[in-house]
C-alpha cells in the first residue's frame, strides 16, 4: 500500500507541529504549509488528504479548498474557530469533506483523517463495475470515478460521489438520514445536518433544472429517495 501522507495548512506554527506529532501515532506522513499559497504550490498527486484551516491572513481556507478542488477528488478536512451552522454548511459547501471546530480532540480529528484515507482509497481501488451507469443525459463512471453531464465532467469530492452511487444503487428505496449517514459516512460521529448539506450540494450539480427535486427528492419525516430511470 502507498504511504499515506497528508498536507497540514495553518498559519499557527503551534497547530501544525501538534496534529504532525499525532499523526505520527498512525504513522501518517505529514507535509506542512504555513499558507494558502504553499498549500497551492506544494499540493501534487502524493497528499492523500489535506487538513486547512479556514482563517489564513494571505488566501483564506474557503478560496484554497476551491482552488484545489478544481483539480483534486481527495478528502479536504476545513479547521475553523467558527462553530456557527452558517460556517460549517459554507465550508462543506465549497467542496470540503469534513469541518472540525477549534479546539479539538486530536484523537479524533486522527481518527476522521484515517477513515477519510479509508473511503477514498475504498474507490480508487476496489472497482466492481465496469458498466457506466447512465439516466437522462448524465453518465457515472465508476471506474473513473466520474461523473459527466451534457458531455461535460462534473466535479464531485469523495463524499458526495459515494452519497450518490449510494442513492443511485438504491433506487425507489426511501432512505432516511441515518440510513445515509451510516452507509456513506460509515460513522455515528456525525449529525445527521450533514446529510442535509450533502445532499443539498448534491443537488445543486446534478439536479438543476426547472424541478427542484428532480432525481434526489425528499420523502416528508423519512429522508431522500432517488428516482431516475437508469440504463
Amino acid at each position: 500500500m502507498d504511504e499515506n501522507k497528508i498536507m497540514i495548512v495553518d498559519d499557527d506554527k503551534r497547530i501544525v507541529d501538534m496534529i504532525e506529532e499525532y499523526m505520527k501515532l498512525y504513522n501518517i506522513k505529514t507535509l506542512p504549509a504555513y499558507c494558502g499559497k504553499d498549500a497551492l504550490a506544494f499540493i501534487d498527486d502524493t497528499i492523500k488528504l489535506v487538513i486547512l484551516d479556514i482563517n489564513m491572513d494571505d488566501i483564506n481556507g474557503i478560496e484554497v479548498c476551491k482552488k484545489i478542488r478544481k483539480s483534486y477528488n481527495i478528502p479536504i478536512v476545513l479547521l475553523s474557530a467558527n462553530a456557527t451552522q452558517y460556517d460549517k454548511v459554507r465550508g462543506l459547501g465549497v467542496g470540503a469533506d469534513d469541518y472540525i471546530t477549534k479546539p479539538f480532540d486530536p484523537m479524533e480529528l486522527a481518527a476522521r483523517v484515517k477513515a477519510h484515507i479509508r473511503r477514498a482509497e475504498e474507490y480508487n481501488q476496489n472497482r466492481i463495475y465496469d458498466k457506466p451507469i447512465k439516466f437522462d443525459n448524465i453518465v457515472i463512471m465508476r471506474n473513473a470515478h466520474k461523473v459527466i453531464k451534457n458531455n461535460e465532467t462534473i466535479h464531485l469530492s469523495n463524499t458526495e460521489y459515494k452519497l450518490l452511487l449510494y442513492l443511485v444503487d438504491n433506487a425507489y428505496t426511501a432512505l432516511t438520514r441515518k440510513q445515509i449517514l451510516y452507509n456513506v459516512w460509515e460513522s455515528d460521529i456525525y449529525d445527521e445536518s450533514v446529510v442535509t448539506t450533502y445532499v443539498k450540494r448534491l443537488r445543486n450539480k446534478i439536479d438543476y433544472s426547472s424541478d427542484k427535486e428532480k432525481y434526489i427528492k425528499s420523502v416528508r419525516g423519512v429522508g431522500y429517495i432517488f428516482e431516475a430511470e437508469i440504463e
